[in-house]
């Protein structure tokens, strides 16, 4: 089980990016990262664009040797801007699965996903099939958390009573911290960040992170279709960043942990 105590170590101080001035002579591109996903990307105090997305954003422009401006967007707004040509980079925290290559180019993958339970330290450990039977959960409405619960509260309907559906991040450590529900499910490295933040004392993780059922999976870049010479471009830059040790540096300022 994962403890913010345990996690502590190794970890730095996210740095704020600004949107970059138009470009003179370079590549412009146009980034959209996930909005409100922290560790991923949050805003400062002053407004700032901060987190792993857009410090590895910037990493990746800069290896392009392209001017990047970074904007915030829902998860579904993101795959539906970048699908219709508004934005040339997704970092939307985004799964591959058959529909979406119907709609949009993907990288190689640049981390890997998976959903973890999280609850009051000392709570015996539940598969997700005994925690919906014996548990409050709360889980974001509308992501693949919520509809993998949806999925086995039909088998038996009386369980939909154990699902607190909310809208966010905030809301879902909320619900839990307010008793609302006695537990919660999120994107593993989502829930590693509540734990080490002071809101998560006094929680851990419950059971073994889960992958299966759409629960995890690679995580991709996006781009819109047709731009095949972007992706190889983004391809060989993500490659190379990884090579030349920058993609492991920015991993350990946010997590202690490779989430290659």
């Amino acid at each position: 089980m994962l403890s913010a105590v345990l996690l502590l170590t190794g970890l730095a101080l996210p740095q704020p990016v600004r949107a970059d001035a138009p470009p003179t002579g370079r590549p412009f591109l146009r980034v959209v990262v996930i909005d409100h996903s922290p560790p991923f990307s949050d805003r400062d105090a002053d407004g700032l664009l901060v987190g792993f997305n857009i410090d590895f954003g910037r990493e990746l422009c800069r290896s392009l040797g392209a001017v990047c401006s970074f904007d915030a967007a829902p998860f579904k707004q993101i795959i539906e801007d970048v699908a219709a040509g508004r934005f040339d980079i997704g970092f939307g925290n985004v799964l591959r699965t058959p529909d979406r290559e119907q709609r949009l180019l993907f990288s190689v993958p640049y981390w890997r996903s998976s959903t973890s339970l999280v609850g009051r330290r000392g709570m015996p450990e539940l598969s997700l099939d005994e925690a919906i039977r014996s548990r409050r959960i709360a889980t974001i409405r509308g992501s693949r958390q919520h509809a993998a619960l949806v999925r086995l509260a039909d088998a038996a309907p009386a369980l939909h009573a154990n699902l607190v559906p909310v809208s966010t991040l905030d809301d879902l450590w909320s619900a839990m911290r307010n008793g609302e529900s006695d537990m919660a499910i999120g994107p593993t490295l989502n829930v590693v960040h509540f734990l080490l933040s002071d809101a998560g004392d006094g929680f851990e993780t419950i059971g073994t992170p889960m992958s299966e059922d759409g629960l995890g999976g690679t995580v991709h870049i996006v781009f819109p279709p047709g731009q095949h010479e972007l992706k190889a471009s983004v391809d060989r830059a993500l490659t190379a960043l990884r090579n030349d040790g920058t993609y492991q540096r920015i991993n350990r300022q946010y997590f202690p942990f490779d989430i290659y």
